[in-house]
């Protein structure tokens, strides 16, 4: 996994498009995801006034970028008062799904990320 891949992160959920920003700020202040995390629109429905934030891509490759991503999602559902689930997802079709009640076990989460994407977090543990 050295060539980024991106994965898409949906925020599923009452009112998921403001969470998807929220998520999307709170990204944005990781370090190791600063620049990496796009969000991606999509077309307004009749009688709203623009388009809103659909689901957000993340460029992840080697450097661990992949578990902060993880660890900055479950710290972020802890902190939530809604009841959201966040689902990453690859193109090849590996997903890994956290709501609330996985948020609060992150190292369960990481172990199933650890055998979705392995190169990934084998090059965060060797850093």
């Amino acid at each position: 996994m050295s060539d980024p891949v991106d994965l898409q992160v949906v925020v599923e959920g009452a009112e998921a498009a403001p969470h998807t920003v929220a998520l999307f700020n709170w990204l944005g202040l990781e370090d190791e995801l600063r620049g990496r995390v796009r969000p991606q629109r999509r077309a307004p429905e009749p009688g709203e006034m623009g388009a809103s934030v659909e689901l957000l891509t993340v460029a992840v490759g080697s450097g661990g970028a992949m578990v902060v991503l993880i660890q900055s999602v479950c710290t972020w559902l802890t902190s939530r008062r809604a009841d959201v689930k966040v689902t990453i997802s690859a193109a090849d079709g590996r997903r890994i799904e956290v709501d609330i009640h996985r948020a609060a076990d992150p190292m369960a989460v990481l172990r199933e990320v650890a055998e979705q994407f392995p190169a990934a977090v084998e090059r965060h543990s060797e850093s």
